[in-house]
């Protein structure tokens, strides 16, 4: 099944929520499109978001899909992540 815009949308807010919650400085303005770089997002803090998606969406993100392209943005790894759950790899569903 092919997940909506809407999907799409609130995957990539909730995982802009987690990156203002737990990796980058409160002060930080950012949106979906920011690269990660630029936010001060190291290794340590992709594999905290990696874990995230991984536990929220009961997923597992093959090392295939840690590709710079996927990983320069939120928008990019929501692209990933929905094209995971896409392919079926869910087992929780979306949205929980």
């Amino acid at each position: 099944m092919i997940h909506s815009k809407v999907e799409f949308d609130a995957l990539s807010s909730e995982l802009c929520g987690f990156l203002r919650k737990h990796i980058v400085a409160p002060h930080l303005d950012f949106g979906p499109t920011t690269p990660l770089s630029r936010l001060g997002v190291d290794s340590v803090s992709i594999v905290q978001m990696l874990l995230f998606v991984e536990r929220r969406f009961g997923i597992e993100i093959p090392d295939s899909e840690l590709t710079h392209r996927n990983l320069e943005s939120v928008d990019s790894l929501a692209r990933s992540v929905m094209s995971l759950l896409d392919q079926g790899k869910e087992t929780t569903g979306f949205p929980k």
